[in-house]
């Protein structure tokens, strides 16, 4: 299985890999953040892990269809138990995010 890694993993005891988007058919991508996914991904790769709880994306969807018509079969993504935990590792992926972009902003990474 072809599986796009993540290059930044903080707990890699939660880490696994997820295969499908059972709502890919069911979410109104937006195209400008869409492209604007492909262009990061393209050029610096998956930065972090998606999340996901009972075998549904709860952060990750524009990642992984990026990555599905790049040829992956799925992405890295932190596998949760929780709700709280889902929503939890979202926000700190979001704010790892915002860093990162600030960082490479000032050629840092």
């Amino acid at each position: 299985m072809n599986i796009m890694k993540a290059r930044i993993v903080w707990f890699p005891e939660k880490l696994s890999y997820i295969n499908f988007d059972s709502l890919q058919d069911k979410i109104d991508y937006d195209p400008d953040h869409l492209n604007t996914v492909r262009e990061y991904i393209e050029k610096d790769g998956l930065l972090f892990p998606g999340v996901f709880k009972d075998e549904e994306i709860h952060c990750g969807h524009y990642r992984f269809k990026i990555a599905k018509e790049m040829g992956y079969d799925g992405i890295e993504a932190y596998k949760v138990d929780t709700f709280a935990e889902a929503l939890h590792l979202t926000q700190f992926s979001e704010l790892c995010y915002k860093h990162y972009k600030e960082y490479k902003e000032k050629n840092y990474v």
